[in-house]
């Protein structure tokens, strides 16, 4: 083998091992970084999402973000609109339940209404006479009491007890008998009614008895009492019973008398 050969060779082996020397650490170097591109590229570090810093929020590349989706909320299925209403067919009104039957009230015997012009027909107490004496007391009387004082009833007229019998009286304010005389008249004084017979005007009570009243003044009575007497008033005649007045007024064409105190 001649000198050139061997020298040849020398420098082919030098320039190898030069090669060698330089491109080994570059080999090294470079492996860490091929191993750390598949690295990358696995599943699980690529599906995660990039996180954005707030503090470099405005040196962040379009490429290098990520848009995190959410998922939308689950659908709520729809509901069937509900039916339209049930249009009722009109109904009749009701009718009140019928009440409960009331009860009578108690019956009494009416008192006997004559009308002005009918006919007169004769009353047992038409023909009373203050201090008429009597030697007794007629069938069916009433004993009453008004006050202290005693008192008999008959057919619209008073007694009270006198020397050997009774003699009549004019009604007294307070005596309550059952039922006003047959023959009473019905007046209508203010609202308040009144039967008036005998020269008494008798009111029901709460507990149904017709009561002697105070006789008002100024109401008009078809007929004057019994046994009244007349008298001079102011130059005009009336009438006096028990210290009440009537004087006499015309309506409808008919003499009536109407109570007053002079």
């Amino acid at each position: 083998m001649n000198t050139n050969t061997r020298l040849a060779r020398f420098v082919s082996g030098r320039k190898t091992g030069l090669s060698l020397a330089v491109g080994l650490p570059a080999m090294l170097a470079a492996l860490p970084l091929i191993w750390a591109e598949p690295a990358s590229r696995s599943p699980a570090v690529a599906e995660r999402p990039a996180t954005v810093s707030r503090s470099s929020y405005g040196s962040v590349r379009h490429a290098d973000t990520q848009v995190v989706r959410r998922p939308s909320p689950p659908q709520r299925p729809s509901q069937p609109e509900p039916p339209p209403p049930r249009q009722r067919s009109p109904q009749p009104p009701r009718q009140p339940a019928p009440e409960p039957p009331r009860q009578a009230p108690r019956q009494r015997p009416p008192p006997t209404h004559r009308h002005p012009e009918a006919p007169r027909i004769p009353r047992p107490w038409d023909g009373f006479v203050r201090g008429r004496h009597h030697p007794r007391l007629p069938n069916g009387f009433l004993t009453l009491r008004v006050g202290v004082a005693s008192y008999y009833y008959c057919d619209g007229i008073y007694y009270q007890p006198a020397d050997e019998g009774y003699e009549e009286v004019y009604p007294p304010v307070g005596a309550a008998v059952p039922q006003p005389p047959d023959g009473a008249i019905e007046i209508d004084a203010g609202g308040q009614a009144y039967y008036y017979a005998g020269g008494a005007f008798y009111s029901e009570q709460p507990d149904g008895t017709y009561a002697v009243a105070p006789t008002p003044i100024g109401v008009v009575v078809p007929e004057l009492p019994p046994g009244a007497i007349q008298v001079s008033v102011n130059g005009t005649i009336a009438y006096q019973f028990n210290g009440i007045y009537y004087e006499p007024v015309i309506v409808d064409g008919e003499t009536q008398y109407e109570t007053f105190m002079p």
